[in-house]
């Protein structure tokens, strides 16, 4: 596989979806809750901080939608578990401190990972199977692939319609250059 392959399936592309996803949602929300339950007698005051990293890991691993509720999940249960008193959600200042910030963190992470792969998608392109597709929406045009799952903004119809006359225009031009360059070597063949 290519890098740009790699690139496309870790990715632009979502690794994990359907029953994986759900059980990637739940793994990544029991596992900071059990080590953090197993050293709750031991420290105290970081009732989020081991749900970071697998919302990260979730980030990553499931699109923005299935990141999002791992983080509210994850938020609710390290309130109800290891901030303030046991089973209360947002008990005191403290409770609301703590679950705004790491929402807000998670916010961040999950949407730079979105940006991520934005970014990438549009470094590495469409898997290009079929041909390419165009259409118009509120004067714009747009370019989609059968296979790519989104579509590219061209620009404004008329900008997009003239830069297309042109690359025909070019194409056309190359052939009738190329097939003039061919004859005339073939007449420099033929005269040797």
């Amino acid at each position: 596989m290519t890098i740009i392959g790699l690139l496309r399936k870790w990715v632009v592309a979502t690794p994990i979806a359907g029953k994986q996803a759900f059980l990637c949602a739940v793994i990544t929300i029991a596992v900071p809750s059990l080590i953090r339950a197993a050293v709750d007698n031991i420290v105290t005051g970081i009732g989020f901080s081991p749900y970071f990293p697998f919302v990260v890991l979730a980030a990553i691993l499931l699109d923005w939608k299935g990141a999002t509720i791992v983080a509210l999940v994850s938020a609710a249960l390290g309130d109800a578990l290891f901030v303030g008193s046991n089973y209360l959600l947002l008990e005191g200042p403290t409770d609301v401190f703590g679950v705004s910030v790491f929402l807000v963190a998670s916010a961040l992470i999950i949407g730079l990972v979105h940006a991520i792969r934005t970014a990438f998608a549009d470094l590495v392109g469409p898997t290009v199977t079929g041909g390419i597709m165009f259409s118009l929406k509120d004067g714009q045009a747009w370019a989609s692939w059968p296979t790519a799952g989104y579509h590219l903004r061209l620009g404004p119809r008329d900008d997009v319609a003239e830069m297309m006359r042109d690359f025909v225009a070019q194409v056309e031009l190359a052939k009738r250059l190329n097939s003039e360059a061919q004859s005339d070597a073939l007449q420099q063949v033929s005269r040797a």
